[in-house]
């Protein structure tokens, strides 16, 4: 398989069936998600008014307990919150004398509807947690999926350009972030592939993590402009060589440092591989 075939298979997802998983709702824009909470909720006080209509039901205010655990498994904890307030809000405008208002006559319908609300936000926060941790097993799965692709792949490259390429590939894959990989030689020379616009403070940054040997984070003074986060990996070469990973700070990964790490480590060993037969040959 050619390197264009390599690189096209980890960018497109060609790889095990879990890399096409859903991993949840959270790329929906968040007004999206609190609509479709409001709308389950709504739906939830439709279906109560039906049974209230016909006849007098116990309990109806756990019919609101049902937007609020699929807006916790669809959609995270705050809309499920948002679910929770509309549901005991709903439930004592409607089905609490007097009806048609927020006012409450009877003392034990406060009792009710607290309750209520307190239910919703107990299942919100289970069911968003739960709904936190299937998401971050499937990125797991999801990375290791894409690894096991990135190691079978850089096996059978010919040259250390491919290898540097196909390694680009992978992380913005993984991270759909821009990625550069910065060659730092002995005279301070930079050599850039991939995101080439670094400015000057995100180059000092790459150099400080080369002679360094240690992670330099962006958005951290003395780089708190620097977009990118910078992993050094070391090869046998007389350059260094460092991974820089433009994050959106906001949505960075929890496991980033271990995948960047073991990606860094099988990059310097193909590197190292093809010095050592160039130098052979």
């Amino acid at each position: 398989m050619s390197t264009n075939n390599h690189v096209d298979e980890i960018a497109t997802g060609v790889v095990p069936s879990v890399m096409t998983r859903d991993i949840g709702l959270s790329g929906v824009p968040s007004i999206i998600q609190y609509l479709g909470s409001f709308v389950m909720t709504t739906m939830a006080t439709a279906i109560a008014a039906g049974f209230d209509r016909y006849e007098a039901i116990p309990n109806l205010s756990l019919i609101y307990v049902l937007p609020v655990v699929a807006s916790g498994i669809a959609f995270g904890l705050g809309p499920a919150l948002l679910s929770a307030l509309l549901g005991a809000l709903a439930y004592n405008f409607f089905f609490t004398a007097p009806r048609f208002s927020l006012a409450v006559a009877d003392t034990s319908n406060i009792w009710a509807i607290a309750l209520l609300f307190v239910i919703g936000c107990i299942t919100s926060t289970i069911s968003a947690t739960k709904r936190h941790d299937s998401a971050e097993l499937d990125r797991l799965h999801f990375h290791q999926a894409k690894m096991q692709v990135y190691a079978r792949a850089m096996t059978a490259l010919r040259s250390a350009h491919e290898a540097t390429d196909l390694t680009r590939s992978v992380l913005t894959s993984l991270f759909d972030a821009p990625v550069a990989i910065v060659f730092v030689h002995s005279n301070d020379a930079l050599k850039i592939e991939g995101e080439a616009q670094l400015t000057k403070l995100e180059m000092e940054a790459a150099k400080m993590a080369a002679t360094s040997n240690e992670f330099v984070s962006g958005g951290v003074y003395p780089f708190d402009q620097s977009r990118f986060d910078f992993w050094p990996a070391p090869t046998k070469s007389d350059q260094s060589l460092v991974i820089g990973i433009a994050f959106d700070r906001l949505r960075r990964p929890e496991n980033a440092d271990a995948t960047v790490e073991i990606i860094a480590l099988m990059l310097c060993a193909t590197l190292d591989r093809h010095e050592d037969q160039t130098e052979r040959g």
